[in-house]
């Protein structure tokens, strides 16, 4: 529970890895794999279930992994071939009246960032966590001509958790769903777009990376080493 409203916890974890060229979620950090290391993080007093969307395919592993060998309480449900109708599906198997949504592939959340994102959720209906960016980011026609640059005073990097109020979400997959929405997107664009509803951005971590070529699960390994030298 968080300030009396019961929370669950999204992670999805049912992509292909076609970028990656294989089950990134089986990958390991210092002995453990990367959807155990993720989905351990919310184990926490204040998440009251935790639902994993899953590829189907991966069932048994990921049952072997995460619930028969390090007993965690979860939830595998299983996902689809886009982001939000997997999220979709997870939020269906919910109860929580606040629901934070979390890409598996970011093993590097902490509690810290975790807290930050529900205190923003529950104050403001919707929130995610984001970096200042520090690159030019160019918009770029669908034949490949730059259209403009984003103010990078305004713009920031997403990241995940992300945490709605219930309605928001369940009012924002209804309407992609019925729109049939295919752009490659996070649920705070669906949110916006679809309930119109602001979404407050919170400063995350440099560490808390998506792993989603082969170079992230190899920076995903520099960063894991530092992280254990800094808790030793």
């Amino acid at each position: 529970m968080y300030e009396s409203q019961r929370v669950s916890a999204i992670v999805t974890c049912a992509g292909k890895g076609v970028r990656f060229g294989g089950n990134k979620l089986l990958e390991t950090l210092r002995g453990m794999t990367v959807i155990e290391k993720t989905v351990r993080q919310f184990v926490l007093p204040e998440i009251d279930e935790i639902i994993v969307t899953i590829d189907p395919d991966f069932e048994g592993e990921y049952r072997r992994i995460l619930i028969e060998d390090a007993g965690l309480p979860v939830t595998l449900v299983h996902g689809a071939e886009e982001r939000h109708l997997s999220a979709m599906k997870g939020l269906a198997a919910t109860s929580g009246d606040l629901i934070l949504v979390h890409d598996g592939v970011r093993p590097f959340v902490t509690a810290e960032l975790i807290h930050a994102a529900l205190a923003a959720g529950a104050e403001h209906g919707a929130a995610m966590l984001g970096l200042p960016s520090t690159v030019q980011v160019k918009q770029v026609s669908d034949d490949e001509f730059i259209t403009g640059s984003l103010d990078r005073a305004h713009s920031w990097l997403g990241q995940t958790p992300q945490v709605f109020r219930r309605d928001l979400l369940d009012r924002a997959y209804q309407g992609a769903l019925a729109d049939e929405y295919q752009r490659v997107s996070d649920d705070a664009d669906l949110v916006a777009e679809y309930t119109g509803h602001p979404v407050k951005i919170v400063l995350g971590n440099d560490n808390n990376i998506k792993i989603t070529t082969p170079m992230d699960i190899f920076v995903a390994g520099k960063i894991a080493d530092r992280v254990a030298r800094a808790e030793a």
